[in-house]
């Protein structure tokens, strides 16, 4: 008998046509995996790794200055001068010390101290005792030793000396309380308003020390 042809071989099985579909997939979700931590990380950087610096930068900005210890500058002998006369001769005797707070000023100073000392010895001399003896006149004479002495060192001074009041304007007719002509007024016993205080200096002389103040 004739032999049977033999069968072909049934053919291998094609491979699996979805596999390239989901490597691809799975490098593309790998990617977004990628591209979000990136994004993440970035925006973690801009928001949070530079809010320090940012924190500092602003702390710094607004971190008040360092506050300067004052200075003080004695002005060396006492100052002895003869006031002007008024119930006789009296003389004033006084310690002075400046108070300063820019320290370069100190050497300014002592350099400058025959100057200041004479410009002192004629500013006290020109004082009456009666000037001199309430609180209201020392005040005024520590704001013109101040305006002195900045003068001196050519820095323009802040200090306010109290002008001297107004004389007061003529009338043809007495004012009330005051007395007619021919008699003699009673002595005026008027409260002046105290004097505002002074702003706080903050360049060249900025206060006046006595360390003895005896008038004779």
């Amino acid at each position: 008998m004739a032999s049977k042809p033999a069968k072909p071989a049934p053919a291998a099985p094609a491979e699996d046509a979805p596999a390239p579909a989901k490597s691809n997939k799975l490098l593309i979700i790998i990617i977004g995996l990628l591209v979000l931590i990136i994004a993440g990380g970035a925006g973690w950087y801009f928001t949070k790794g530079h809010a320090p610096a940012a924190e500092e930068h602003a702390a710094e900005a607004h971190k008040p200055e360092p506050v300067k210890e004052p200075k003080f500058i004695p002005l060396g002998e006492k100052f002895t001068v003869n006031l002007q006369r008024e119930e006789g001769d009296q003389y004033l005797q006084a310690g002075i010390t400046l108070k300063i707070i820019d320290p370069e000023l100190e050497l300014k100073i002592k350099n400058a101290m025959p100057e200041v000392r004479s410009k002192l010895l004629f500013l006290l001399s020109s004082k009456k005792p009666s000037e001199l003896v309430t609180s209201e006149g020392k005040a005024v004479l520590v704001e013109q030793i101040i305006a002195a002495v900045d003068s001196i060192l050519g820095i323009e001074s802040e200090a306010e000396v109290a002008p001297a009041a107004p004389a007061p304007a003529a009338h043809d007719e007495p004012a009330h309380g005051e007395a007619p002509h021919g008699e003699t007024a009673p002595a005026a016993t008027a409260n002046a308003a105290p004097a505002a205080p002074r702003k706080p200096k903050t360049t060249g002389v900025v206060d006046v020390l006595f360390s003895d103040f005896i008038i004779q």
